[in-house]
């Protein structure tokens, strides 16, 4: 039961290797191309304004950079955040008991004469109860905008990384 097991793992292995599977950051191309993870390391960040804009590019500076930001960045990565909370849970008496925090990340790659190369948006949803307590609403929300924020930083370098990838 076990040598099956392992024959199998194997012939599994040999078949994603020949129906063309290629680790996304690893190098492709052989001596000419690079791993999309040093592209990634080329990319400036542009400033995103307000609190939840510093905390995006923060979370994209942890997913893109390596040990040390580019020196000479080959590409610039613009982003504008736009966010909408809609009430969702109403009471009979009026008062409001849940609600849906909806934000998009629109991005944009430009090369360094200001072609843009790849344009896109990125959407998360989170929702959060509002409770009587004012300190517990507030830490909710917040809470709710970390987890927006992490998923369009992963959406955005996900894609950026496929369109790198498939460059090679």
């Amino acid at each position: 039961m076990k040598k099956a097991l392992i024959r199998t793992s194997v012939l599994a292995v040999f078949l994603l290797a020949a129906c063309g599977y290629r680790p996304i950051y690893g190098a492709h191309g052989g001596e000419n191309g690079s791993p999309v993870a040093i592209d990634l390391n080329n990319i400036a960040i542009d400033n995103i304004p307000d609190r939840d804009g510093q905390m995006l590019r923060n979370n994209l500076i942890d997913r893109m950079y390596g040990p040390n930001r580019p020196d000479r960045p080959v590409y610039m990565l613009h982003v504008k955040l736009r966010s909408e909370e809609q009430d969702s849970g109403i009471l009979a008496n009026a008062t409001v008991t849940r609600s849906i925090l909806d934000m998009y990340g629109d991005y944009s790659l430009t090369d360094g004469r200001g072609t843009e190369l790849l344009s896109g948006t990125a959407h998360s949803v989170a929702s959060f109860d509002k409770l009587s307590q004012m300190y517990g609403t507030v830490e909710a929300r917040r809470s709710a905008h970390e987890k927006t924020l992490h998923e369009i930083s992963e959406q955005i370098v996900n894609r950026l990384s496929l369109y790198f990838s498939e460059k090679k």
